[in-house]
């Protein structure tokens, strides 16, 4: 009889234990989508590809306000993870932007070389002449 009470109370116990870790764990959840989010706003990404996540993210603040903490977690971090891509996808922009621009100014570097080659050559077959 002690031991049903004793296996009754420790599974009261974790039950409540994990109830509580829920509501951590969304809040954790959803402390981390919103850095992210100050983060993709400060990486200056486009305001209408951000609207769907930061509507998840107030979604969950909701939810975890509701005590639907299971919900608030799954939205949090499908926000964190649009956020992670929306600045994954802005760096490779900026990045291929960039090598665009390297590529192009290597482009006109070459030619510049040529052209002062060909003017070299033409002076050392000119100076030979004399």
């Amino acid at each position: 009889m002690k031991s049903r009470l004793l296996v009754a109370g420790l599974a009261f116990a974790s039950l409540a234990l994990m109830s509580g870790c829920a509501g951590v764990n969304a809040s954790k959840s959803i402390e981390t989508a919103t850095a992210t989010k100050s983060v993709a706003d400060d990486a200056k990404i486009d305001p209408a590809q951000l609207q769907s996540t930061n509507g998840k993210l107030e979604e969950a603040q909701k939810q975890q306000e509701n005590g639907e903490d299971e919900q608030a977690i799954a939205l949090a971090e499908q926000s964190t993870l649009e956020y992670k891509l929306a600045i994954a996808t802005a760096e490779r922009d900026e990045a291929v932007k960039e090598d665009e621009r390297l590529e192009k100014e290597l482009r006109g570097d070459v030619e510049r070389k040529l052209i002062y080659q060909s003017i070299r050559d033409q002076e050392t077959k000119n100076g030979g002449a004399q």
